[in-house]
């Protein structure tokens, strides 16, 4: 099994074959879920796995997110460990184990404030670490949800 991060980028417009436009913000995540193989460039992967709970009470079930039940992966960023002698150089300070992350882009104009609001304050509560820019919805939903989760 290979140990897999996953980030989400949300955008104004975000469609397939076409370059992502006006970045909101940011949901990631970056350990946590296992893959037989990395996914390519391209590849999908079914939202379903990323297994949000739709309630705080029911966590088998999958919240939905927006663009469809498969989400094709953008980029893969693969962290590497640099080796020298079979031994990690004592100067590095990143991540002692290679990792690699998966980056999806999707558009946040697809969901309603509401549903905005809970499906934000469902990835807080579920320990993704989530982001927008200054003054940005994404981040005053963050920003909210942190606070109704006594997280602030």
């Amino acid at each position: 099994m290979i140990d897999l991060g996953v980030r989400v980028e949300f955008y104004e417009q975000a469609f397939e074959g076409e370059p992502s436009k006006g970045f909101l913000g940011v949901i990631e995540r970056s350990e946590g879920y296992r893959a037989l193989a990395v996914p390519a460039v391209g590849e999908r992967i079914m939202a379903s796995s990323l297994r949000l709970a739709a309630h705080e009470s029911e966590t088998d079930l999958p919240y939905p997110l927006p663009g469809g039940e498969q989400l094709p992966v953008r980029f893969v960023e693969h962290g590497l460990v640099p080796e020298r002698d079979g031994k990690v150089p004592a100067w590095w300070e990143a991540h002692p184990e290679p990792s690699v992350t998966i980056v999806l882009h999707l558009s946040l104009s697809l969901v309603g404030s509401e549903r905005r609001r809970r499906m934000i304050r469902q990835f807080v509560a579920d320990g993704w670490l989530c982001d927008g820019p200054e003054g940005s919805e994404l981040r005053e939903s963050v920003l909210q949800a942190r606070e109704e989760l006594g997280l602030s």
